[in-house]
């Protein structure tokens, strides 16, 4: 079956029971039951999943109130427990990401990210040093694709704020961000039994071939890079039939280097700022096992203006690569970390080539603008640094 007949047929699959879903109305009650409107959500339910650690503790009250919507759709919950329930201090307030519609389902159930996401906030997040949301309940339905997680409230929590494609990364929130992945990175670094033991993790390789055959991301690049012409560069544009062979170069370095923990979609958009001055990550559905220039090249091209970029990129990994030789006593040479920073630059692009330019069965996944911006500035940065040649 091709790709466009699999994902006409995943659509109709999940377009049926998105109806049935939306005419039965069926009622999350107990710990195991996936539901993925926020009409579902019921105390009973929070009660088992929030509740059960704590003795005597129930949820009394439940509030849904609207919050975005792109890949997933987020909504806010207000909760309220009985007496138990606030001696122990549970969270009053959570954010949930869900899959109620047919192309929220398609994006984030069909391809996996989903129930990777779950996965990560569930086993890995505890494990990690690092300022990320914390996750409170984590559910997939392999069948349905339906999905629904519950995280920290990080407004309330620690008075965060969201970046965007139009925030200025000072020099200070660069390294802090470049800390932070050094730091995520290391943790699993090399560790021979990472792919054994979260097998559901993907090897970048495998989790990109997937990934653009689904997508149909070599076709989709082409058309992005005629829409997006104004915005790159003209030996960029030129080139553009070497970008498919660049990317499948720059996969090498992930089968031949030790492998760690990567993010994989460190676009500014999935960065904030706690009320404390500390940078954190949040939006783990892309994560896969890797070579770390992949996250660092994605970060720094992504976040920075390209006169800042320009600037400091050279500092930035080499600050990299100290804070990851203190956490692993390995430090990678720094002229093999900056080839291997310019070929990833590629990879980067074509997170956004395809969210620019993709089926009409997917949703838009972010604005224009955005989108815009993100192909701007990395194909900026692979002019700067002949990314087509490294």
């Amino acid at each position: 079956m091709g790709t466009s007949s699999a994902t006409a047929l995943a659509a109709l699959k999940i377009g049926g029971r998105v109806a049935y879903e939306r005419l039965v109305r069926p009622k999350a009650r107990q710990y195991d039951d996936v539901r993925c409107s926020p009409g579902a959500i019921t105390t009973e339910w929070l009660t088992a999943v929030l509740c059960g650690k704590v003795p005597g503790a129930m949820v009394t009250q439940v509030e849904v109130k609207p919050a975005s919507a792109g890949t997933h759709e987020r909504h806010r919950l207000v909760v309220t427990y009985n007496e138990a329930g606030r001696r122990a201090g549970l969270p009053g307030s959570m954010f949930t990401k869900s899959l109620p519609s047919v192309v929220t389902r398609m994006i984030g159930g069909f391809n996996g990210t989903a129930r990777a996401e779950g996965r990560f906030y569930m086993q890995l997040r505890p494990q990690l040093g690092i300022e990320a949301p914390a996750g409170y309940h984590a559910a997939f339905d392999p069948r349905t694709f339906a999905s629904i997680l519950l995280l920290e409230d990080l407004v309330a929590a620690k008075s965060a704020s969201f970046c965007n494609h139009r925030t200025y990364v000072s020099r200070a929130m660069a390294e802090d961000m470049i800390d932070l992945l050094a730091a995520l990175h290391a943790r699993f670094y090399g560790d021979s039994g990472f792919a054994t033991q979260y097998r559901w993790v993907a090897a970048y390789p495998r989790w990109f071939t997937i990934g653009a055959q689904k997508m149909d991301l070599e076709h989709y690049t082409r058309k992005a890079f005629d829409a997006a012409s104004h915005v790159i560069p003209q030996n960029v544009l030129a080139r553009r039939d070497a970008v498919w062979p660049a990317a499948m170069r720059a996969l090498a370095v992930h089968e031949s280097q030790p492998q760690g923990l990567l993010h994989s979609d460190v676009h500014i958009g999935n960065w904030y700022q706690t009320g404390a001055g500390k940078m954190g990550l949040c939006d783990w559905q892309c994560l896969a096992r890797g070579h770390w220039s992949r996250d660092v090249a994605y970060a720094v091209t992504a976040a920075l203006t390209p006169e800042d970029r320009r600037k400091w990129e050279r500092d930035l990994l080499a600050r990299y690569l100290e804070r990851f030789a203190e956490l692993t006593d390995f430090k990678p040479d720094f002229d093999e970390s900056f080839h291997n920073y310019r070929q990833q630059i590629v990879h980067a692009l074509l997170m956004w080539t395809i969210t620019l330019c993709h089926s009409p069965l997917l949703p838009n996944m972010q604005p224009e603008d955005t989108t815009l911006t993100m192909i701007e500035r990395m194909s900026t940065a692979m002019a700067d640094l002949d990314s087509l040649k490294a």
